[in-house]
């Protein structure tokens, strides 16, 4: 989900939870951890990488929990 200089966030990303319809919690959520990550990138002098520490965390977060559940579920 991320690439040099970008990442991808939300339903671009394909973090909706099919079942229950939450695309907007993981959106937003999406969105602040990966502020957290450029936030932390800009502070250490990195500009234009990769941030390969964002597409590690969501997996650990409430996001992916929340759609660890139903990773083989797909829409009808």
């Amino acid at each position: 989900m991320s690439f040099p200089g970008g990442a991808l966030l939300g339903c671009a990303a394909g973090l909706v939870n099919v079942p229950r319809i939450k695309g907007s919690h993981n959106a937003v959520l999406s969105g602040m951890l990966a502020a957290e990550h450029v936030a932390e990138a800009i502070a250490a002098g990195r500009a234009n990488d990769e941030l390969i520490s964002y597409e590690e965390a969501w997996r650990g977060s409430d996001i992916g929990k929340d759609l660890r559940k139903v990773r083989n579920v797909k829409p009808l």
